[in-house]
Parts: C-alpha cells; structure tokens; sequence
C-alpha cells in the first residue's frame, strides 16, 4: 500500500484541503480529510508538502507533438505527454489519410497502447474521413467521395472497435446510414460534430445515433446565412443551447483560438458540466510568419498550416487549464474537472477514471496552484517526476 499526505485532494466539486489518500496496486483505496485516513502499518508514504492531488489529465483530442504525429511515433507522443500529466490520450486522425493509412497506423496504435507509456492511449478520435473537406491544411485534405458502405465497413472491421468519437459532418449525404451502422455495431462510441456548415436542424435530426460533444467549439460550425450580413443557426449554437452535448474548448496562452470573452459565454452557457478542454495538439508544418492583415493572428502555443492558418495547438493539458483560469477567473477545481470528470463521462469511462475515488485507477498527479505538474503516477507506478 502507498500514501501521499501533506496533500490537498481536488475532486469533482471541492477540495479537500488536509487530505491524504491511499492506493494500491493500480487502484485508489481510500482518501479524505487526514485524521480519517488510517494509514496502514509499513505503507510506502510520500510527503506532498501541501501540493494538489488531481487525477490525471485527459485528452480526447490529439494529433501528436510539434515534433511527430501519434501515428508516426505512439511511443514518443505517449512519453511527452505523460510527463505533462496526461494519463489518457485519444490519438486523433485528421482527414488527410487515406482509408489503407488510417487502418495502417490504428494497428500502429494498438500494439503500441498494450505497455508502457503507451497505456496512456485509450482509444482513437476520428476527426475524418466524414467530415466537409474543409479544415486547415488543405492541401492535404483526402477527399472522400460519398458515404458508401463498400468504404466504410471494411474501415470498421478492421479498427472500429479502437475508435471511441468519429468527428462527422450532419449534413454528408448518406451519413445517416453510416452513424447508424456504427451505432448498432459499436454502441460505446459517440459522435462529435465535426468541420461542417450543417444547420441546426440537421445536428437535431442526428443527434439519436450518440451525437455527445462538439470538435473545438466556435472553430467547426458555422454556416452561411440566408442573407448578407447574417448567420444562420449552425452546429456552434445547436452546441449551446442542447443541454447533452459536450464543447470542447481550445483555450490558448493568448486567446487567439477563442477570445477570453467567447470561452466565459461558452462556460457560461453550457455551464461546468458540459465543458472539455482539449490540445488539439498537431506537429509544426514549418514556421509561421504573421498574416494579421487576412486576420490571422499569432499564438505562441498555437499551430498553423503552411498557409498560415491555425491548426491546432502546441500546448499540454495543464496549460490548457492554466490558461483558463487566466482568461476566464474560474478556479483550479473547475479546470481541473473540465480535463479529467467532464471528458470521462462524455467518453462513458467514469467507471475507472476521471475522479479521485476509490476503486479508480491510480492515475494521479500532483500539482501546484498553477498546475505545473510536480509528479506523474500511472496506474499505482511514479512514472515522471519533474
């Protein structure tokens, strides 16, 4: 058995502020204020000195490093992000690869989540091959002709069961038969509205097969309006205002993704419980040169295509906390839950993590009060100390 005292503990609405907690094996077996912790004879103790026990972080939107794309090192992504905290990552695949590539590197994927560092992934987010084609990085784009089933069923047979959100777009001829296929088969996975100009109505109209979250919110839906000047409602305000769907939120250093002001009415609105906070971390495709007379404006922990246009981030979760306690004045514990209790239940694997209690996995870290993090603990085992 194995100890942290001296610690305040971070829970999905609170803080207890003299906890200790006890773990062991790769499970949490019990934590609370300290004078109600009994401390088994011989246990393992490690003094926190007054540091933060958080759970450990979770990402369920990622392409990779600055350096390398989960699907051309797993193992290395796993290691860089897992010292930043980030004990569950979702390897996400964008759509610039073709079908034979995207079964290729989900087998790359597999082997390599089965030990180590790669135990971090859990699962695959498909932002493609059904979303509009449109997105950063458009020359790389592969275009997919149509929703047909000869395509996407032997897609499926061969990595379907990894996948845990396919990013689509509502309004994709056909792609109605597709989340229904995918509902029946693999019934775990949810659906993201993803890069789409879709209206409101046809978010609605798909929202039965498991539509549960939006890809980076305020950046994938909206759609022309049907007069000048106008906007009509798309899948940003279908976001907003159906209490069941999740926003995820890129939250940078400088609120260049989203402006401080738009995340507070997006919290705001959605209130805490429907807030995730994601990377969308993607490797660098060269260096950025200010476009700020297109209106493209310059982030420091931002990525950009080779048109100079955003594409995702550079950033590790906690900053992504960080930054949203900078931007918006909400506290640790409510960055916290957006990284760790709000993606577990979205993703319906509250079961095992995303919350300090016992019978959890013993995926922890421990944190100071601007969530740089101090120590990385995988399943019961220290596998960073920073």
């Amino acid at each position: 058995m194995k100890a942290i005292i001296n610690t305040k503990l971070i829970l999905e609405d609170g803080i207890i502020f003299d906890g200790a907690l006890l773990y062991g094996g790769d499970k949490i077996a019990a934590l609370g204020r300290a004078c109600d912790v009994e401390i088994p004879e011989g246990a393992e103790v490690f003094d926190a000195h007054g540091l933060y026990t958080a759970p450990g972080l979770i990402d369920i939107h990622n392409h990779g490093t600055a350096e390398k794309l989960f699907s051309d090192d797993p193992l290395y992504c796993c290691e860089h992000f897992l010292k930043h905290g980030q004990t569950t990552v979702l390897p996400t695949f964008y759509q610039n690869m073709t079908f034979a590539q995207m079964a290729e590197n989900a087998e790359k994927i597999r082997r390599a989540s089965k030990t180590g560092a790669g135990r971090i992934m859990d699962g695959l987010y498909m932002e493609g091959p059904y979303m509009n084609g449109n997105g950063s990085g458009k020359d790389t784009i592969v275009k997919v002709d149509g929703t047909r089933a000869e395509d996407y069923i032997p897609m499926l047979d061969s990595f379907g069961d990894m996948v845990r959100v396919w990013a689509i777009d509502p309004s994709r001829p056909n792609i109605d038969e597709f989340m229904a296929y995918v509902h029946d088969r693999f019934p775990a996975a949810v659906f993201a509205l993803g890069h789409s100009k879709a209206l409101a109505s046809d978010c609605r109209r798909v929202k039965k097969y498991g539509v549960r979250v939006q890809t980076h919110h305020s950046d994938s839906g909206k759609p022309k309006g049907r007069a000048q000047g106008t906007l009509d409602a798309g899948c940003d305000i279908f976001t907003l205002y159906d209490p069941d769907i999740y926003a995820e939120l890129i939250v940078d250093e400088t609120g260049i993704h989203m402006v401080p002001d738009l995340v507070k009415f997006v919290v705001k609105t959605k209130g805490v419980e429907r807030i995730i906070l994601i990377t969308d971390s993607n490797t660098a495709l060269g260096d950025f040169k200010n476009n700020e007379e297109l209106g493209i404006w310059y982030g420091p922990d931002l990525n950009y295509d080779s048109d100079g246009k955003l594409s995702g981030s550079h950033m590790t979760l906690e900053h992504a906390c960080r930054n949203l306690m900078t931007h918006t004045g909400y506290g640790l514990c409510h960055a916290i839950r957006f990284a760790t209790a709000n993606p577990a239940r979205m993703l319906g694997i509250d079961d095992k993590v995303g919350v300090l209690e016992p019978g959890k996995l013993a995926n922890l870290i421990l944190i100071d009060d601007e969530v740089r993090v101090s120590r990385v603990i995988l399943r019961g085992e220290t596998v960073a100390v920073n």
